[in-house]
């Protein structure tokens, strides 16, 4: 693993630019009158938004323990939707023009002091029990459907059903939700000037059309988009590996967004405000050009070292009775539910770090971002491999292991700058 690298002052740079964007939307409405005051609801015209909750029998779980001031923790649903729509047919299904699969499921459990947070992934492969829902659009009732991938809830009634889902499944009561489609990807990384990241090895993946050489990357919209999407070329080639992928380049968006010369400059924050106000469709309750700013500036004391990522134990369902089941994957139990309990209780979620390799060289197993999972119906890697950081089979383990949670999950943050492998197994195709 690299040694982390810093960039920038943190929370207080953080505050500079929201206070800078807050000044500007202000200043343009005094200084240009009606313009000003049309260019601010042309923002609010550009975000989408939708109910937050869309189960129809099922009421939301409690808030979480406050704090000594009398806080809750905040917890927001980030949304990936493998939707086409607006992409003129590309990226493979040129009929998936409607809501799509909701195919990233992140939720950030934000500490009642808001100076910090916890980012949990929740594969979309992963079979749960879906709730009954109701379109809002629509009136369109949904059943509830046991043992179902996650990635089925989207289409069951829009975001508000993916909320009550993950409700269900992780008892935290969700606040807010913010939805990005495939041209929200490209966009927002263009709009920033492109985000860099690090290659441990080339990564060349057919299905996504990522093809990047080892090292350091800034990558352009496509490149950031396929980088999010690839999972063939990527650990074992399933969905749990894909996360390390989806953490490098979130982690170093945020670094990006809040860093130097993007959003202290007006001159290019308008076009990130517009960029990220077309590309999101978010819950009632935060659709709004200030109410998105008032939001950002809750979270604005939130260092990307103060960001904890982390997915689940996981293990695949190769046995499952389905055989359309058998490439998807189940939480390991009762290890993700402790997970979800020390989040919701606000405990610390890492132990000590496991042993490193000896001076002689004999490896140890470190902690994997997704754990290795049993029956995994698409890769195969050599025996005698241990596992690196980011959690795919590597010759040697002389990185030293990450903290762990649950399981032996590892936990990362957000200022983490490891290099990101690619495939080092072999694919069972």
């Amino acid at each position: 693993m690299t040694s982390p690298r810093r960039e920038g002052t943190g929370s207080s740079r953080t505050r500079r630019w929201l206070k800078r964007i807050s000044l500007t939307l202000a200043v343009l409405v005094l200084a240009t009158g009606t313009a000003g005051y049309l260019y601010l609801r042309h923002l609010d015209h550009n975000i989408r938004h939708a109910p937050l909750r869309a189960a129809v029998a099922l009421p939301p779980p409690p808030p979480g323990p406050t704090d000594q001031a009398g806080r809750t923790a905040m917890n927001i649903l980030v949304i990936g939707t493998d939707s086409r729509a607006d992409l003129g047919g590309a990226y493979g299904d040129v009929d998936n023009t409607g809501p799509g699969n909701n195919d990233v499921n992140l939720l950030l459990h934000i500490a009642p002091d808001r100076n910090s947070a916890v980012a949990v992934n929740l594969p979309r492969d992963t079979l749960v029990d879906l709730p009954e829902c109701k379109d809002p659009k629509t009136g369109e009732d949904f059943p509830a459907a046991e043992h179902r991938p996650l990635n089925e809830a989207l289409g069951r009634g829009g975001p508000g059903c993916v909320t009550s889902t993950v409700e269900s499944i992780t008892q935290l009561k969700i606040d807010h939700y913010a939805l990005v489609d495939f041209q929200g990807v490209k966009d927002l990384t263009n709009a920033v000037g492109g985000v860099p990241v690090d290659l441990c090895t080339p990564i060349h993946d057919r299905e996504s059309h990522l093809d990047l050489p080892a090292g350091p990357q800034l990558l352009n919209g496509d490149e950031g988009l396929a980088f999010v999407r690839t999972r063939m070329a990527v650990q074992d080639g399933s969905s749990l590996g894909r996360f390390t992928m989806q953490r490098a380049y979130l982690a170093a968006l945020v670094r990006k967004v809040t860093g130097a010369g993007t959003l202290l400059d007006p001159t290019t924050a308008f076009p990130v405000v517009e960029t990220a106000t077309r590309s999101i469709t978010v819950d009632d309750a935060i659709a709004g050009t200030t109410k998105l700013v008032g939001l950002a500036n809750q979270l604005s004391g939130i260092k990307p070292d103060a960001v904890q990522f982390v997915q689940p134990e996981m293990h695949y369902t190769a046995d499952d009775p389905d055989p359309a089941l058998r490439e998807k994957a189940a939480f390991t139990q009762p290890a993700a539910d402790q997970l979800f309990q020390l989040i919701r209780e606000g405990r610390p979620l890492t132990q000590a770090p496991a042993p490193t390799a000896s001076a002689t060289g004999s490896p140890t197993d470190s902690p994997t971002d997704s754990p290795a999972a049993s029956g995994s119906p698409s890769a195969t890697a050599a025996a005698s491999a241990v596992q690196a950081d980011d959690g795919s089979p590597s010759p040697s383990a002389s990185a030293s292991p990450a903290p762990t949670g649950p399981g032996g999950v590892t936990v990362r943050n957000g200022d983490d700058h490891s290099c990101v492998q690619g495939w080092t197994g072999t694919l069972d195709q």
